[in-house]
């Protein structure tokens, strides 16, 4: 009998690559791909054997729909004060329709002590599947590498530059496909990822300096670096329209990068996919166009 996964976040940077893996996977799973917005469907509906369902985390009747007859679930909700809530009520409802897998995407150091509310915030998170008894399989990645792209990517083709307030931080930078294979590899193989956490990183720790030559090297042009403060920051985020909840995290997640909190390299890419981790200057290769 052939099985269903549901995947949340299914338009977003992990969640699409997800999608696009599991689609292009040997394995004979349906794929349902949760979207917020009906509009979003065509971002989605180019992968093989996918079925777009709506998605509400507040609207608890569009969930319970989407999950009739899944089997496993890619759990990812984007980023909110409100994750604990949005997710509790994905778990109650993946418990009530017998989910035998919930594979999901946490964040590196999640912990009820943490300095950063999204990371205390998805620890709360992962004790609701434990104490759900759906067995489980955690990952916690570090900054993506797209990250680049989707925040950096503006400023780097119109100046040439980015600007964060990292000082000399050296963070392991990991590549979105990299966690995408993982939680591929855990939905897909099942019980020997079972109750497993998996700390998520690149193969090495950069300095937003050394990215930046290696993003010079990779586009053919001399592209920067620039170190701002947290006021600049707030500020330039808050132009974007962005909410105080995220840039607090955001600038939460800096502060641990300069103390010295995102260095750490660990070795989960290899041991669940048999690969090595995908480096920053295969990243940048690949997504050269997307900098020029």
């Amino acid at each position: 009998m052939v099985g269903t996964i549901l995947v949340t976040g299914a338009t977003g940077t992990v969640g699409s690559e997800v999608l696009k893996q599991l689609s292009n996977d040997a394995s004979s799973y349906n794929i349902k791909a949760g979207v917020h917005s009906i509009e979003n469907a065509n971002k989605v509906q180019q992968y093989d054997r996918v079925k777009v369902v709506q998605l509400d985390y507040d609207n608890m009747e569009g969930v319970e729909s989407a999950f009739k007859d899944v089997d496993k679930l890619f759990l990812l909700t984007h980023p909110s004060s409100k994750t604990v809530e949005h997710e509790s009520n994905l778990v109650t409802e993946a418990k009530k329709s017998g989910i035998k897998h919930i594979v999901k995407q946490s964040i590196m150091r999640a912990d009820l002590g943490a300095d950063v509310e999204a990371m205390r915030l998805h620890r709360q998170a992962e004790k609701l599947i434990i104490e759900s008894a759906i067995p489980y399989t955690f990952l916690r990645p570090n900054e993506f590498m797209q990250g680049f792209i989707n925040f950096q990517g503006t400023t780097i083709k119109s100046n040439n530059a980015f600007y964060v307030p990292a000082e000399d931080a050296k963070v392991s930078f990991v590549d979105a496909r990299d966690i995408a294979a993982i939680a591929v590899k855990a939905l897909v193989e099942g019980d020997k990822h079972y109750n497993k956490t998996y700390m998520v990183t690149g193969p090495e720790a950069l300095s937003y300096h050394q990215a930046a030559d290696k993003l010079s090297d990779a586009t053919g042009r001399k592209i920067d670096y620039v170190n701002i403060s947290e006021e600049e920051t707030r500020d330039a985020l808050k132009e974007t329209g962005m909410d105080d909840w995220l840039i607090n995290t955001i600038l939460g997640l800096y502060t641990l990068y300069r103390n010295d909190h995102a260095s750490e390299v660990s070795s989960a890419v290899e041991e669940v996919t048999g690969r090595k981790a995908t480096t920053f200057v295969e990243f940048a290769t690949d997504h050269a166009d997307a900098f020029r």
